[in-house]
């Protein structure tokens, strides 16, 4: 076993992909947590990814949807520099906004004007933890491209189970694997550090890191297969499936948990 992992598995007949994993030691994982705060606080914003601005819309479009009522509240789990729970609030959702990272969060604050503060605020979570919110505390719950990097999935789906209201919304975005992963790593190093509008020594490093990192096996990449028996297994009613790219599943927490 590597130095610095730990094998941890909530429960030993899971399969490897829903919840087994090498699991990182404190210094390691707060490495993990620092490099995320940097990535936040000067990459990941300048990302120009076609899909995210119509995906940041559609997962709106869904929820409001979903909505039966005014001030609904929503979690946005693994929030990011915060453009979904913005969103959302811009959309009349009362939102919280977790992440672990604190240079995401700092971002994300910094988008909350007057206006939405009232139904807007953030939290430092992490999500590989128990939440400290009570059950069902939220009409609804999003997770963007995060779950793929948590400890346990099925113990974070389990959570967000558990804070979600029966009859409540999860949506979850996931991105699979890209086709770059065949590329040789350098060339999409230089690919990706080509779309900043100022390029620094610190973004291109940050850059290399994660893109070494997400082949690794610290990144899961799951199929639409896959995702449904994740959700299945924690107990959700899966409603859709769009397979994307990227891939959106739309669940439900049983009204009737009787009958779930």
């Amino acid at each position: 076993m590597n130095r610095g992992v730990k094998r941890h598995c909530s429960n030993p007949h899971t399969p490897n992909h829903l919840g087994c994993q090498k699991v990182m030691t404190a210094p390691l994982f707060q490495l993990r947590r620092m490099f995320w705060s940097l990535y936040g606080r000067f990459v990941w914003d300048e990302q120009k990814a076609l899909w995210k601005a119509p995906q940041v819309r559609h997962i709106v479009e869904i929820l409001t949807a979903r909505r039966a009522r005014s001030g609904e509240r929503v979690l946005d789990a693994g929030c990011g520099t915060g453009n979904y729970t913005v969103a959302l609030a811009q959309a009349g959702f009362h939102v919280i906004g977790i992440d672990y990272a604190s240079g995401m969060l700092a971002r994300a604050q910094a988008k909350v004007t007057h206006a939405l503060a009232s139904n807007l605020s953030f939290q430092q979570v992490d999500l590989n933890e128990r939440l400290r919110f009570p059950d069902s505390s939220f009409d609804h719950v999003i997770s963007i491209s995060v779950l793929q990097v948590v400890v346990n999935p099925a113990f974070t789906l389990e959570e967000l189970w558990r804070v979600l209201k029966p009859g409540g919304t999860i949506v979850l975005l996931h991105v699979p694997k890209p086709e770059s992963h065949e590329l040789p790593l350098r060339d999409v190093i230089k690919h990706r550090v080509t779309n900043f509008d100022n390029r620094t020594p610190l973004k291109v490093v940050l850059v290399a890191a994660k893109s070494w990192a997400e082949r690794t096996e610290r990144v899961r990449y799951w199929t639409s297969v896959e995702l449904q028996e994740m959700f299945r297994t924690s107990k959700y009613n899966v409603l859709s499936v769009d397979h994307g790219p990227p891939t959106i599943v739309v669940a439900e927490k049983p009204k009737n948990l009787n009958v779930a």
